[in-house]
């Protein structure tokens, strides 16, 4: 199974969204035991295409973010019942947008794992190194400490209660993609080290998504890596013709 994943980002009013939708309503469903389809819209848009019946429902919704606490007064933040009212079953954590430029720490990210770990979400964590770190030998130190906050006293029963998506931040709308063998080689110390930290079989079962500037021209390429799961994509996740493209090649692999 490989799961086909779209970061909109701040892109997409609710009716940009609706005609989104409406177009891959057009097309042919594909088949659900080869690709796992999600999207996660601005919040404004998940709310309104969840209630309109315009999302397929071989798509499932997920939200950008979440907040670290049930509920209370916290202006701004959009709780994990919230989410789930809206029709969503997955959530991002730790997005180098949200770790790098909007500065979360590593405890408020563990919060909010946790906390839609606790509601039923299935948390989407996001790992990666920038380029300094990366040229500084730091990769595979910065990506372990990233899953050892954020998946400290975590305990899980199967593997799909959990995604992670390595994204090198230096490979993140630039243009730039990390060579196959880059990421295969992270994958596999993901791959290893959620092993450890959660137990076999369960480390070992956790989808583990390619991000980085992923589009149709490379994703044939990327996808069939022995240890990839699927990509998260964003630019090309904005446009129905190419998001379709990269799920047909999700499902021939």
């Amino acid at each position: 199974m490989k799961t086909v994943a779209g970061n909109w980002k701040m892109y997409k009013t609710i009716e940009q969204a609706t005609e989104f939708f409406s177009q891959m309503s057009g097309m042919a469903a594909p088949r659900t035991d080869k690709v796992n389809v999600l999207i996660f819209p601005n919040y404004v848009a998940m709310g309104a295409v969840a209630v309109s019946g315009v999302v397929p429902d071989w798509i499932h919704l997920g939200a950008q973010d979440v907040a670290a606490e049930a509920e209370g007064a916290f202006t701004g933040e959009v709780s994990p019942q919230m989410i789930q009212s809206a029709g969503a079953t997955h959530v991002l954590i730790g997005h180098s947008e949200r770790r790098h430029i909007m500065g979360e720490s590593a405890d408020l990210l563990h919060r909010k794992l946790s906390n839609a770990l606790q509601a039923g979400l299935i948390p989407v964590l996001c790992v990666g190194e920038t380029l300094d770190e990366r040229d500084a030998g730091r990769m595979q130190e910065v990506i372990f400490g990233q899953l050892d906050t954020g998946l400290a006293g975590v305990a899980l029963q199967n593997g799909a209660q959990l995604t992670v998506a390595y994204e090198p931040v230096w490979a993140i709308g630039t243009g730039v993609n990390a060579a196959n063998e880059q990421i295969e080689d992270a994958h596999r110390l993901i791959r290893d080290h959620l092993s450890q930290l959660l137990g076999n079989p369960v480390g070992s079962s956790i989808p583990i998504l390619y991000g980085g500037s992923v589009k149709p021209a490379n994703f044939a390429a990327i996808v069939g890596l022995p240890s990839v799961d699927g990509g998260l994509i964003g630019g090309a996740s904005l446009k129905p013709d190419a998001f379709a493209e990269l799920i047909a090649i999700a499902e021939q692999v």
